[in-house]
């Protein structure tokens, strides 16, 4: 259900913004996540690279023209064919869609010299975007040189690195899934702890 409502949101948004606006992806302009999302969605085989051509970067390029950048959001958000067309089921959807769509989406509106602020999802979406998150979370700090523990305001404290001494990162569900997702300069998290671990964190999440 939730991946559905965010889905459209996301379209709507990448209707509003036009094929040449800047991403948070890094090389991505707004043409190149809507191709991403549409074989993604649609032909998740031309992402593994087993057939030439028709990838995110020939789309792309189609894209160019707005006309066919708008035809692919609208066909991002269609039918699915094929035997993934289960990946649309509501159970489905949510597990796999719902924490990828919430991120492109603020890839979207926190790009760019004037990023929007942070919204106010529902309180049912807010709760299942942190369930659907904290599934995956271990993997994101998996190289982590720290203790690291997930804190959510209202839920309970998620252990995503175990060791002494942790750093607890604070934030919204959105802003954790896209901290631990390397969008971490747009992230809205504060992170407590000792001075040595704090740094040590943040060296690491800098990729030095």
């Amino acid at each position: 259900m939730w991946a559905q409502v965010e889905m459209q949101s996301l379209a709507e948004t990448l209707h509003a913004a036009g094929p040449d606006r800047d991403t948070l992806c890094a090389g991505w302009r707004t043409r190149h996540l809507a191709a991403h999302l549409y074989l993604r969605a649609h032909q998740p085989w031309q992402l593994l690279g087993l057939v030439s051509g028709g990838g995110v970067a020939e789309l792309a390029q189609q894209c160019q023209d707005p006309a066919r950048y708008h035809e692919l959001v609208d066909a991002f958000t269609g039918p699915v064919r094929g035997p993934w067309r289960l990946s649309r089921s509501r159970v489905l959807d949510d597990l796999t869609n719902l924490v990828e769509y919430v991120v492109h989406h603020e890839d979207v509106r926190r790009a760019g010299p004037d990023p929007a602020p942070p919204r106010s999802l529902p309180p049912e979406q807010r709760a299942q975007v942190w369930a659907k998150f904290a599934r995956t979370a271990l993997g994101f700090y998996l190289s982590a040189p720290v203790g690291v523990l997930l804190m959510v305001p209202g839920a309970p404290t998620f252990r995503a690195r175990p060791g002494g001494d942790p750093v607890r990162v604070v934030g919204e569900p959105v802003e954790q899934a896209l901290y631990a997702m390397g969008r971490r300069p747009q992230a809205q998290v504060e992170l407590r702890g000792s001075t040595t671990q704090v740094e040590k964190l943040r060296r690491w999440a800098a990729g030095r």
